[in-house]
């Protein structure tokens, strides 16, 4: 997507809001070179060669951190363009805690969410709660079809599951998983997260899917009434032997959405040399300061 000078100061904007929150969850910023060496672990990013060797430039984080990571826990965070395939591409926000515990990882991670979607301002949004094991167990025994059933979830189209050469028992079961959003869903782990989040716009939904091939269990996207595509997403993964779970938000998206909110900040005037004392002051107190010489 192509933005404007005054887009990028919004965008920026929108970013240093969203760093204030992840650093109140105590998260630490990292970031990423630009180009990265290509290997097949790494997922996005736009290819090209140089001197013989093939690189990518601004791959997916998630799957550079996979890669990697191999410092034990840790709570992280980035901003950072992510390209898949052209010169232009998505601004996002993502937020990674690795070696977690259960269940607080499961709820700590949305809770950072919601917390940073509020933040902008924004709170007619909904999460959907899905599972990967799920679907791994509801087409156990039909293997050979995994990829079609996922093809049908990705582009919400059971027509393709339809058509599969499965009994008719084992079409209604997926259609029922398909369709199924709602409050408790008789998978323990998921009622547990809705449960603690205690949030009513949390929703378990197995229709929920990720692209991303990573994700090992539990996933969920968000969305907005007013916008027609998702704000973001994540899901849990493994680095390593350790579990982590994270998300992206796509700047995008929120700029759409973003009314901007004005912050309080002391105006001084006066002579210059005593108004910069005052501001430098009020500065290393961390006031905001707008000085009008």
């Amino acid at each position: 997507m192509r933005y404007t000078l005054r887009d990028y100061l919004r965008l920026a904007e929108i970013g240093n809001r969203l760093r204030g929150v992840f650093d109140l969850w105590n998260y630490r910023e990292i970031v990423f070179p630009a180009v990265e060496e290509y290997s097949e672990s790494i997922r996005k990013g736009t290819k090209f060669a140089h001197n013989n060797e093939f690189y990518v430039i601004c791959p997916d984080a998630t799957s550079r951190i996979i890669r990697d990571f191999n410092n034990g826990e840790a709570r992280i965070y980035y901003i950072s363009e992510v390209l898949d395939g052209e010169i232009h591409g998505v601004w996002e926000a993502g937020v990674e805690l690795i070696g977690g515990r259960e269940p607080d990882m499961y709820v700590e991670v949305p809770s950072v969410l919601i917390t940073a979607l509020e933040s902008l301002g924004i709170e007619d949004f909904y999460i959907d709660v899905g599972s990967v094991k799920v679907w791994e167990e509801a087409t156990r025994g039909i293997e050979p079809f995994r990829e079609e059933v996922r093809r049908a979830l990705l582009t919400r189209n059971f027509g393709i599951i339809e058509s599969l050469p499965i009994s008719a028992g084992r079409k209604r079961a997926l259609w029922r998983l398909f369709n199924f959003r709602g409050k408790r869903s008789g998978v323990e782990k998921l009622d547990a997260i809705a449960e603690l989040l205690g949030d009513e716009r949390v929703f378990l939904d197995f229709g929920t899917v990720r692209p991303l091939p990573y994700y090992t269990d539990v996933i969920f996207e968000v969305y907005s009434p007013r916008l027609g595509k998702p704000l973001g997403g994540g899901g849990e993964y493994l680095v390593g032997n350790k579990k982590a779970i994270g998300f992206a938000l796509d700047l995008g998206a929120l700029l759409k959405l973003y009314r901007g909110r004005e912050r309080k900040r002391q105006v001084l005037t006066g002579e210059p040399g005593e108004v910069y004392r005052r501001a430098r002051e009020l500065v290393k107190m961390g006031i905001p300061v707008e000085v009008r010489p």
